[in-house]
């Protein structure tokens, strides 16, 4: 018969689940008064004939709505632990997802006066959750361009008959043999590699959105010489 849990082990579940409860209305409260704002805002500069600022602010209000999706979709993967996140597939072109996530990180990019270039597929339409793609790519580019001292990063995405890939490569530090799997870890981060540092969290929910998706990540890199992280994700996701 297997160990029955322990009421200690029971009000560690309970007090972890009442905290993710708790971080998830701290944050969405503030989420909505700044979308009310934003709201506001935008109805002005309507009003006003100002298509510029209205522009602005619905291209805002769009990472906003981003924002607090993400915010939901970390928190059920933190409190589903090891059991199955609820994927939503539907057919994208897998182009467009990554394209935006690119624009999205430029003002990143030239703050660091990093390069970045997106290498389009063909013709690359696949069935798949699109919001767990951009944040997997989101991901591999942030941790390109914050912890691999670099100077471009290249984002290729390509394709055979069942699978779909997008290579994040940097010219960067690059990653020691040693630290090439273990940093994919809740919390571990590279050691010694020039990289920075970070929470540990962003390469693990990669391969652990990767894995809903029936995908899988692979790592190529030599010190000195940069780092190419693979993802590889099924053109049908059921």
């Amino acid at each position: 018969m297997p160990p029955q849990p322990s009421e200690e082990h029971d009000q560690t579940i309970a007090d972890r689940g009442d905290l993710l409860a708790l971080v998830a209305h701290e944050l969405r409260n503030p989420l909505h008064g700044i979308s009310l704002q934003l709201a506001l805002v935008k109805t002005m500069a309507d009003n006003q004939g100002n298509a510029e600022i209205g522009t602005r602010v619905a291209k805002i209000q769009a990472a906003m709505v981003r924002y607090s999706q993400r915010v939901t979709m970390l928190l059920e993967l933190a409190s589903l632990d090891s059991r199955a996140y609820p994927v939503s597939p539907r057919e994208i072109d897998l182009n467009d997802v990554v394209r935006m996530v690119v624009e999205s990180a430029s003002h990143e990019a030239r703050g660091r006066r990093i390069a970045v270039e997106m290498l389009p597929c063909a013709d690359c339409t696949v069935h798949t959750d699109p919001m767990l793609v951009e944040q997997i790519v989101e991901n591999l580019l942030l941790n390109a361009l914050k912890h691999s001292q670099c100077s471009k990063v290249t984002v290729d995405i390509r394709e055979d008959q069942a699978h779909a890939f997008i290579d994040v490569a940097d010219d960067g530090h690059g990653i020691s043999s040693a630290d090439q799997e273990r940093i994919f870890g809740k919390f571990l981060v590279a050691r010694d590699t020039g990289r920075g540092s970070g929470t540990g969290l962003g390469l693990w929910i990669v391969r652990r959105l990767l894995s809903e998706l029936g995908g899988s990540i692979s790592l190529r890199s030599t010190l000195g010489e940069g780092a190419t992280f693979t993802v590889k994700i099924p053109k049908e996701t059921t």
